[in-house]
């Protein structure tokens, strides 16, 4: 997706796809969904190998919580897993890099990378979710109307 950019900042399609898939079918497979992710962001980034690798893993963790909710199938609970999702993400981020040794301007990242990427991600939510959930319909051991 490097043509769908907003003030600078792509939205994170694996971070989209673990959360929704987390959300959908549980933290099991949400894992496993995480680390090849992360494992291939890893691959591909600058940032010491397992940086997303692992904040994904805690991510789908506590998103899979959420597939219990009542709310599963209500459009609110992929935007508000993917709000906290990815602001948690970013401030993980960042903080490992931090503690890797890299200087890190807090302001600037929070207000240029982590917000609007966050905003960028919980618009693009609701589609990732409606097509993931499509698949878990299709595939999945049970049914859900939506």
């Amino acid at each position: 997706m490097p043509h769908l950019t907003m003030l600078g900042v792509k939205p994170d399609l694996v971070l989209l796809v673990v959360v929704s898939w987390s959300l959908l079918r549980g933290a099991g497979e949400g894992m496993i969904w995480a680390l090849i992710g992360g494992i291939g962001l890893d691959l591909v980034s600058g940032a010491a190998f397992g940086t997303s690798t692992v904040a994904l893993v805690i991510l789908s963790l506590v998103a899979g919580l959420a597939e219990l909710s009542v709310f599963r199938t209500h459009i609110a609970l992929p935007l508000m897993a993917t709000l906290i999702a990815t602001l948690a993400y970013g401030l993980f981020f960042l903080l490992l890099l931090q503690m890797r040794g890299a200087s890190i301007a807090w302001t600037d990242s929070l207000v240029k990378l982590v917000l609007p990427s966050t905003l960028l991600n919980v618009l693009l939510s609701p589609l990732v979710y409606k097509a993931l959930y499509w698949l878990h319909c299709r595939t999945g051991p049970e049914e859900m109307a939506w």
